[in-house]
């Protein structure tokens, strides 16, 4: 059997992989406070991600041979170069420690690492958006992500890490917990819906069973020679926000609410000004209206390829 590494256990996708992955896999869950299993199906470890000793202790006792990298500092409101380099040592320089110390307690180990599709940053020009289109972040949290991508690539060119899947992650979502839908469609306190335009701008988003389930399958069909991919994991089809709202009218998860129209130079206008205000953060100011007013749509063609069959869909989630 198997034995998983999971950080970030704890989080919304840590907590919910280690469930279901421990009906099959020895699961060593990792997180700064303890991840209780009721019918003791895995192993809770607390354990600070910066804290190098520590990690190094965990990978030389139970010797991995897959770590599932969740964990990090989501999006919050810091905008310091103090906050910047919080994201740095975190989200990146965190990631090539717990690399360096999975390595050095098993050479074969396979790594799984949950970035993020921001790092193609909202500003992109195409309709979809490959894998091997530059990168373009707009906040710091983006940019940490792919200073962690860069990080653990450096060691597989090196021959260090000879297995290594980075998962760029379209918005992640539940029926009980959408807050990256709900802020593309609803207005504050969820008073009533927002259509922005015509509601037919489409984004791409990924429900949380079909990223557990996605990973599952690549530790299936892991290959014994060394690898390395960069994929977009979404669901099979982007949504557009007429959809979200359609869906959510019909579900018990969410209010019914009556829907506004906005016209997007009513969102324009306001987000010119404040770019003008915030020169230095411009880029990050206009990415809020593109996020509003474009599509936001990745290529998920190579997780296709792979032969994956998505098990749910938005409406699946939430209706059925």
């Amino acid at each position: 059997m198997k034995t998983i590494l999971v950080t970030g256990a704890s989080g919304f996708i840590g907590q919910a992989l280690c469930k279901v992955l421990s009906l099959k896999y020895k699961i060593i869950a990792l997180d700064r406070r303890s991840c209780f299993s009721d019918q003791n199906t895995y192993v809770s470890v607390e354990a600070n991600i910066e804290d190098e000793k520590a990690l190094k202790n965990v990978c030389n006792t139970y010797l991995p041979d897959v770590v599932i990298h969740c964990a990090g500092l989501a999006h919050q409101k810091l905008t310091s170069k103090k906050d910047a380099s919080l994201y740095e040592n975190i989200n990146s320089i965190a990631a090539e420690k717990l690399a360096a110390a999975a390595i050095s307690a098993n050479s074969d180990v396979y790594l799984i690492f949950l970035s993020s599709i921001s790092v193609y940053g909202e500003n992109q020009s195409k309709k979809m958006v490959r894998e091997i289109d530059k990168c373009l972040p707009t906040s710091d949290y983006a940019e940490s992500k792919l200073s962690a991508e860069n990080r653990l690539k450096r060691l597989y060119a090196a021959n260090l890490l000879k297995k290594l899947d980075i998962l760029r992650l379209a918005p992640v979502y539940d029926a009980e917990w959408s807050i990256n839908l709900e802020k593309r469609v609803f207005a504050p306190k969820k008073m009533f819906y927002l259509r922005f335009g015509s509601g037919e701008q489409k984004i791409s988003a990924l429900a949380r069973k079909n990223l557990i389930e996605f990973i599952d399958f690549r530790m299936r069909h892991e290959i014994k020679q060394r690898f390395y991919n960069i994929i977009n994991v979404s669901d099979e089809r982007p949504y557009s926000f007429n959809e979200i709202i359609e869906t959510f009218q019909k579900t018990k998860y969410q209010p019914k609410r009556k829907v506004i129209n906005i016209p997007l130079y009513f969102v324009e206008l306001p987000i010119t000004f404040i770019a003008l205000l915030l020169k230095n953060k411009s880029v990050w100011v206009h990415s809020f209206y593109n996020k509003l007013a474009n599509d936001l749509v990745f290529d998920n063609k190579r997780m296709l390829d792979t032969g994956f069959k998505h098990k749910v869909s938005l409406r699946s989630i939430f209706i059925n």
